[in-house]
């Protein structure tokens, strides 16, 4: 028994010891070559959530080449909707794209807006089933990630009946975590963290908690950045962009992660280097614009951030959330720095300025407008550009057109019942595809870092 009870033993210590290393390891839930396909209703529909995660990957990997696409359509129940049912959303939504990721969100409709209902109950666990067998038929070795709806406001807006429709929600919310259990699927809380914050935000400023779910359906582009956070945590996300470490009494670098420094040099006070990065920091949207909360079916323009303007939706959202501690460090440390303060330019341009005691304790530059910033913008433009052409090709023009007689009942043109205009609609769809892979190749230009030079000045007086 005693060889038995050593090797148990040093089984455990070696366990306990490889553990931290293991976690440190972690591989992200995204792969080389993955398509991820987002489907739910018209909280998904608003792209803001998929928009987010998708600008992350870019930016915090950009050597990974991963495709995304958005199938979310407005009023939308497991059986399917507007656009039509259920079969018909996935054989011409989700199937073409060939996603190997798929995501779900729905409930919010299904629910149907009153107290609980079994009934009603039923058909949703029915139907979301039908859909697992369906994308594990269709699409052998995909892997599903199931998404528990957003909140319904119940807490800054009066519940329209006891329990509020939210408490229904929750569930809902209970059997998809069950099914993803059930199937070995990933299940990912949206609404727990987001009633938090929303409660934490209503006793800190009730005026802008009101406007976290404007109409208490829909977040607010901002508030999407919570149901960004979570999946992305839950895929194992990194929070490093950089982490650089910078001893100027002795002027040598201590740490230098996911980065690459040269030249550093110490002259009459000032401190100079050049950086490489092997990330870009996440521009978060709508902390320093305005988006509105359904953009325009036809091509949308984002709003250019402001460095002037900060959004106190998004800043207090991004404060009790805590997106930047927890998904983007792209930390700056200098300790040994004798003046009383220094301006820290970057390619020529002053970022900001820090006292010694700032800078030693370390400064986190994802949050000021710096030329990685100010890429990163630029990539997440060309996002949301791409997200926009698919959506007005597929949605815009071939869902509405293949659904035109529910719309219209006396227009006598639809893909169904002519021809012509099906060919006319499959064309229009093919060449805006087309245009989709030149925006994407674009993305994958447009994300690589570039060197950049800083300069820590000491400021006279």
């Amino acid at each position: 028994m005693k060889p038995l009870y050593f090797l148990v033993s040093l089984s455990l210590l070696l366990l306990a010891l490889a553990s931290p290393a293991m976690a440190a390891k972690q591989k992200f839930f995204l792969k080389n070559g993955d398509r991820v396909c987002f489907y739910g209703d018209s909280i998904t529909e608003q792209r803001f959530y998929p928009a987010d995660v998708q600008t992350y990957v870019l930016t915090r990997f950009p050597k990974l080449h991963v495709r995304f696409v958005d199938a979310g359509v407005g009023g939308d129940r497991v059986g399917g909707g507007w656009a039509g049912p259920i079969n018909v959303r996935l054989k011409r939504d989700v199937y073409p794209f060939k996603p190997n990721v798929v995501t779900i969100m729905l409930a919010m409709n299904d629910a149907e807006y009153r107290p609980f209902n079994k009934k009603v109950y039923d058909t949703f666990t029915s139907g979301y089933e039908h859909i697992i067998r369906a994308l594990k038929r269709h699409l052998p070795g995909v892997r599903i990630v199931l998404l528990g709806t957003s909140p319904y406001d119940d807490v800054t807006q009066k519940m329209g009946f006891p329990g509020g429709y939210n408490a229904v929600l929750l569930r809902y919310n209970a059997f998809v975590k069950h099914l993803a259990a059930k199937n070995h699927l990933l299940y990912v809380d949206f609404n727990t963290p987001m009633v938090d914050v929303l409660k934490k935000a209503e006793k800190i400023n009730p005026a802008v908690a009101k406007e976290i779910f404007p109409g208490r359906v829909h977040p607010s582009a901002a508030a999407e950045m919570m149901m960004a956070q979570a999946l992305l945590k839950a895929w194992g996300a990194p929070a490093t962009v950089t982490n650089v470490n910078i001893n100027a009494a002795s002027g040598s670098v201590t740490r230098a992660a996911n980065t690459k420094i040269s030249g550093l040099k110490s002259a009459n006070g000032t401190l100079t280097w050049t950086q490489l990065d092997g990330s870009l920091p996440m521009p978060i949207i709508d902390l320093h614009e305005k988006w509105p909360q359904f953009p325009s079916w036809s091509y949308f323009l984002p709003p250019q951030p402001n460095p002037k303007y900060t959004n106190p939706v998004g800043a207090l959202i991004d404060k009790l959330c805590g997106f930047t501690h927890q998904l983007d460090r792209e930390m700056l440390t200098v300790k040994g720095l004798s003046a009383a303060h220094y301006n820290l330019l970057i390619d020529g341009k002053s970022v900001g300025e820090f006292t010694p005691q700032q800078l030693s304790a370390g400064i986190n530059l994802s949050r000021y407008f710096t030329p990685m910033l100010w890429q990163a913008y630029h990539v997440n433009n060309i996002v949301w550009e791409e997200i926009q052409n698919h959506f007005v090709a597929w949605h815009g023009v071939q869902t509405m057109l293949e659904n035109w007689g529910w719309i219209k009942p006396n227009m006598p043109v639809t893909t169904e019942n002519d021809p012509a205009a099906k060919r006319a609609v499959a064309g229009v769809v093919k060449a805006m595809n087309k245009l989709g892979n030149v925006i994407v190749k674009r993305e994958f230009k447009a994300n690589k870092p570039v060197p950049h030079h800083y300069e820590l000045v000491p400021v006279a007086g």
